[in-house]
């Protein structure tokens, strides 16, 4: 069975999207796996390509390789919870979503989770307790300086634009979801997901809190939850004036994403 990832900016709904998958009969997801990326610095350096092809392995070959390690990882963790098929949920991935393209190839599906961005940016300003420089997002300070709510939506932009840009050149590879949806009409919105991934629709997974899941980092919060409950507008506790300029900022990417018309 084809391979998968849920890809999606940080607190964007991922873990809990993570559950609802691993409760499915056939498909296993781990925790946070994280190894990929390390595995991309090796596939993106030509100092180790180089040394690679002196010993015969050209691009292809290195490709190959890397395939077969990464999936006999994801398919030993399938097949030791008795499950068909593997899916990861890891954020960072967005960075390398090209990446595994090349090395898990056609056959390998893409759930593209989107969220409201001011909510993002509230959640991640909470959560790194307002101080971006432990956060995804610290390359922006300097841009939004003492705004960790704007620094935290730049990132929330850069990475949107990243997935939209690979969902527009694999579409077939791609099924958007969008958090607000999902998580507050789980009923309605799920069940076309999994039609994508070909498999059956199993009312279980509406429960996914009735069954035993691996959890890694991050994952607390979605582990006392006991349902779907969407948490959304967070941000319209901002000052109004911050709030505009937000919406200036991230307008055209929320446009594009159907939340701005």
């Amino acid at each position: 069975m084809p391979p998968g990832f849920i890809v999606g900016v940080y607190r964007s709904g991922t873990t809990l999207l993570r559950y609802v998958l691993d409760s499915h009969p056939n498909i296993a997801v781990p925790p946070e796996s994280n190894f990929l990326n390390g595995l991309a610095s090796l596939h993106g350096d030509e100092w180790y390509r180089k040394g690679l092809q002196g010993m015969g392995v050209d691009d292809q070959g290195l490709q190959r390789h890397l395939r077969r390690f990464a999936g006999a990882l994801f398919d030993d963790y399938a097949v030791a919870k008795g499950k068909q098929r593997w899916f990861d949920k890891t954020p960072s991935y967005v960075d390398i979503i090209e990446f595994l393209h090349a090395i898990f190839g056609e056959q390998c599906r893409y759930i593209m989770l989107y969220r409201h961005g001011l909510d993002v940016a509230n959640s991640m300003s909470r959560m790194y307790e307002n101080d971006v420089n432990r956060g995804p997002g610290k390359k922006y300070a300097d841009q939004y300086p003492g705004a960790p709510h704007l620094t935290n939506l730049r990132y929330w932009m850069e990475q949107c634009e990243k997935m939209l840009a690979f969902e527009a050149a694999h579409p077939a590879q791609c099924f958007r979801v969008k958090y607000e949806e999902y998580s507050a009409e789980p009923a309605r919105y799920l069940p076309p997901l999994f039609e994508f991934l070909d498999e059956a629709w199993d009312p279980q997974v509406l429960e996914f809190y009735k069954q035993q899941h691996d959890y890694g980092l991050q994952d607390y919060k979605a582990e006392e939850s006991k349902g779907f409950m969407p948490n959304t507008g967070t941000y319209q506790s901002w000052p109004e004036a911050e709030i505009a300029q937000a919406m200036e900022i991230a307008g055209p990417t929320l446009k594009k994403l159907g939340y701005l018309s």
